[in-house]
């Protein structure tokens, strides 16, 4: 029994601790209760609502009928209407639509054809549609696929010739590699600064800076500055890991996608400076990060198509560093998008980093005061 020596005496002390620091406590006890809230909405494996585009040459009553037959399903959602199928792709390298139906000039006519069992109909065949789907993303793929499957049992319906662009054989690698390498970077860029100004002031160093000529602006980029540059060798050392171990090669520019990963890590840097001012320890800080974690994982499109998330939740997705930055990765490694295609998400992270910067230097001049 001598081992339990002290038992009740030490846990005493730790309530003692906990009563004193109630903020970390509430924190501990609010995170799942949040995260169970949030991810209950969030986590959707039933896919609608997809990005689709549609290219009409025929113009015909038969081909009005037949887009109006896919407005009433929840799987496709029409954005709008292009004038050809080089659009049509663009939009898609953009990442602007998932799924592309282009209706072929002779759409109305072998439509009336076969609608009318005329012995011609045979040989004239089916009306056929071209349908381009995004394979970057596989449950998306998988999903447009099966709303294009003509039953063999009703011969009246177009038959879709289904092409599978960006990544053609379904490799679930390409799909997550690319999205596993944003969130690892989030994840790491986090807790590189959430850390650092709390560490600062438990190691009582933090008042020494503060009676120094340096500006409190010019602390918080100061912080940011070296992280920056081991967050740059992080991103150049996965993409060598993710060619090397699993042979994802990157479709387009690697010196872009380098480039466009500086404002991400700006972002990721910040938003963990931001928790840095916040917290009060250490500990509330891991707590504070662990809340980000989950977030960046299921709420940036890495694993689950943000389409499917209700409105509140999308728009806090859209507040995640690493929603924007899958978009980068997915749009240059898989698709081959080049900067024109990937502007609006590159603009997006540099607003969130102005903004998180803003705000941490407030905060570190409030909490200072």
């Amino acid at each position: 029994m001598n081992a339990f020596n002290g038992m009740w005496a030490v846990a005493a002390k730790e309530l003692l601790h906990l009563k004193r620091d109630p903020a970390t406590l509430v924190i501990a006890l609010l995170i799942p209760v949040i995260q169970l809230t949030i991810f209950g909405f969030a986590i959707d494996f039933d896919v609608r609502h997809i990005s689709t585009v549609i290219v009409d040459l025929d113009r015909s009553t038969e081909s009005r009928s037949y887009v109006d037959s896919l407005r009433t399903t929840d799987y496709l959602q029409i954005k709008r209407y292009l004038t050809s199928p080089e659009e049509a792709e663009d939009a898609m390298r953009r990442g602007d639509a998932r799924v592309a139906v282009i209706i072929p000039p002779d759409f109305g006519r072998r439509a009336a054809l076969t609608s009318g069992a005329t012995p011609s109909a045979a040989a004239h065949g089916p009306a056929q549609v071209r349908v381009l789907i995004d394979g970057s993303d596989n449950q998306v793929a998988i999903r447009a696929r099966m709303a294009f499957l003509r039953p063999a049992v009703d011969p009246t319906l177009p038959e879709a010739r289904i092409n599978m662009l960006y990544n053609p054989d379904m490799k679930t690698t390409t799909f997550m590699i690319p999205g596993l390498i944003g969130v690892i970077l989030q994840l790491v860029t986090v807790a590189l600064t959430s850390f650092s100004l709390v560490r600062e002031r438990e190691q009582g160093t933090l008042e020494q800076l503060m009676v120094s000529p340096i500006g409190r602006l010019g602390l918080m980029v100061g912080k940011v500055i070296p992280y920056a540059l081991i967050g740059l060798v992080e991103v150049v050392s996965v993409l060598i890991m993710g060619r090397i171990v699993f042979d994802v090669h990157v479709a387009g520019s690697v010196a872009l996608l380098i480039l466009l990963s500086i404002p991400f890590i700006i972002a990721a840097l910040s938003l963990g400076l931001l928790i840095s001012t916040v917290a009060q320890n250490q500990a509330q800080a891991l707590q504070l990060t662990l809340l980000i974690t989950m977030p960046s994982i299921l709420m940036s499109g890495f694993m689950f198509p943000l389409d499917t998330m209700p409105g509140p939740l999308y728009m806090v997705s859209m507040a995640i560093p690493v929603t924007y930055f899958m978009q980068i990765l997915r749009g240059v490694v898989v698709r081959g998008a080049g900067f024109y295609d990937l502007w609006p998400s590159v603009l997006a992270l540099i607003v969130i980093s102005t903004i998180l910067l803003t705000v941490s230097t407030m905060r570190f001049r409030k909490t200072l005061a």
